[in-house]
C-alpha cells in the first residue's frame, strides 16, 4: 500500500524490459544539468549537498520528477540568496531509488560515501520509508520522508509566486501535492545546515541533525 501523499501513476512510460543501466546513465547525464543550474558559475564559495532518492524510472517516475523540481527551485533560491550561512553554496545529488527498497537502501549508501552531503530527501511510500530510513540512521544522514519529517518544518502553502517559479522549472507543469511538500521540507533541511554553519562554522551532519531535532522539540 502506498502513501496517500502520492497520487495514482499518471501513465507507465518505461518499457517494462528497459536496463537498469540505461536508468543509471541518464540519471548521471540528468545530475551534471542540475548542478549547472544549481551553482554559481565562477563562484568562490565551497559547496555543501543534499541529496534526492526518488523514482526517476519505472511506474512512479513522473512523481519523482516533480519532487525533483521542487527541490532544484528550492536550491536555486537559497543560492540566490547567498547560500548556506552566506559562505557556502548548495549542490544537489539526485539518484533514481525506483522507489524500490532495496534500491534505496543501495542509494543511501551511495549518497553517504560522499562527505560533503548533509541531508536527503527519500522513502516515497510506506515501504519504502520503512526500510530505508534504519539504514540512514546507522550511516549518520539526515533523512526527511512524508512520512518522518520533523514536526517543526512548517507545512508549505502553494501561492502564486511559488506556482509560477515551479512551472518555469518543470517546462509548464503545474505543482501538485508532492511538489508542495518537497520544496517546504527541502526548505526546511537547508534551514536546519544554515542553523549547522552558524553554529560550527561549516556544516557537518551532525550538526544538521541536532538542528533538525531542535526543530521537531518545538
Amino acid at each position: 500500500m502506498r502513501n496517500g501523499l502520492w497520487p495514482s501513476a499518471r501513465g507507465f512510460h518505461s518499457q517494462c524490459g528497459v536496463l537498469r543501466m540505461v536508468s543509471v546513465m541518464l540519471l548521471s547525464i540528468a545530475s551534471c544539468l542540475l548542478l549547472a543550474g544549481c551553482v554559481f558559475p565562477g563562484g568562490v564559495k565551497p559547496t555543501v549537498k543534499i541529496g534526492l532518492s526518488a523514482p526517476f524510472e519505472g511506474l512512479y517516475r513522473d512523481q519523482g520528477y516533480e519532487a525533483l523540481h521542487a527541490v532544484r527551485l528550492a536550491v536555486r533560491q537559497r543560492n540566490e540568496a547567498g547560500g548556506i550561512g552566506a559562505s557556502y553554496w548548495v549542490e544537489l545529488v539526485a539518484l533514481n531509488d525506483f522507489d524500490e527498497p532495496t534500491e534505496a537502501i543501495i542509494q543511501a549508501q551511495k549518497m553517504a560515501v560522499d562527505s560533503d552531503l548533509m541531508g536527503v530527501l527519500g522513502g516515497w511510500s510506506v515501504e519504502t520509508a520503512q526500510a530505508v530510513a534504519p539504514e540512514y540512521e546507522r550511516l549518520g544522514l539526515a533523512v526527511l520522508t512524508p512520512m518522518t519529517e520533523p514536526k517543526g518544518c512548517p507545512v508549505f502553502q502553494a501561492n502564486p509566486a511559488f506556482r509560477e517559479a515551479y512551472m518555469a522549472l518543470s517546462g509548464g507543469a503545474p505543482p501538485a501535492t508532492i511538489a508542495s511538500w518537497t520544496y517546504g521540507a527541502t526548505n526546511c533541511l537547508l534551514d536546519a545546515l544554515d542553523t549547522a554553519a552558524q553554529t560550527e562554522g561549516r556544516p557537518s551532519r551532525s550538526g544538521v541533525q541536532r538542528a533538525l531535532r531542535r526543530e521537531q522539540s518545538r
